[in-house]
């Protein structure tokens, strides 16, 4: 949990539910990639009263790669996750979702103090932003269309990692695909086969 803090509980489905619903007030389809720079430099600007987009130095923000005030609409990016935002660098694009799903589930929403040692994850803000990270940049009936996991971060601009944790989450099986060492290794057996 984040330092303890705990949050209104919401199970992925709610949260599933809350992207799909973001990317249609946006009007945004239920397909396809989502430009994160322009939603977070310009659209928000427009429909969020008092909203605020900051990139701050990499030294000020530390460790963090982002983060969302709990009290009023405000997104920082760290620098260098800002660069690689604008490179449509599938992390950065992770971080920026992630930003804006604390921003619509958590500014200005009460926060608590877990004083139980037991960790309860429907309360956990991070594992919130995460689940709706993941379901806003890569909806769930579109991503199951995938065939294959290069698909899948192609049609989404996700990392590799984030497009198999997704896959995982739903369930979902991309095709066995052909890498290049599965071939050569094929070509390998072929030719000792061959051989007397």
């Amino acid at each position: 949990m984040d330092n303890g803090r705990i949050v209104r509980p919401r199970t992925a489905r709610q949260i599933e539910r809350l992207a799909a619903d973001a990317r249609s007030a946006l009007g945004l389809s239920q397909d396809g990639r989502i430009s994160m720079q322009p939603l977070l430099e310009q659209v928000l600007y427009e429909i969020l009263e008092g909203y605020d987009f900051r990139v701050c130095d990499d030294k000020d923000m530390a460790q963090m790669e982002g983060l969302t005030d709990d009290r009023e609409p405000i997104i920082y990016l760290k620098a260098s996750t800002y660069h690689a935002l604008e490179r449509g660098d599938g992390r950065a694009r992770m971080t920026a979702a992630h930003e804006f799903g604390h921003l619509l589930m958590h500014c200005g929403a009460p926060t608590f103090r877990a004083f139980s040692e037991v960790y309860e994850p429907l309360c956990d803000p991070e594992r919130q932003a995460n689940i709706f990270a993941a379901a806003f940049l890569m909806p769930a009936e579109a991503f199951k269309r995938c065939r294959t996991v290069n698909e899948a971060m192609r049609r989404f601009g996700v990392s590799r990692d984030a497009a198999t944790l997704r896959a995982r989450k739903l369930n979902h099986s991309f095709e066995p695909g052909r890498s290049i060492l599965t071939t050569v290794k094929k070509k390998k057996e072929t030719s000792k086969r061959r051989s007397p």
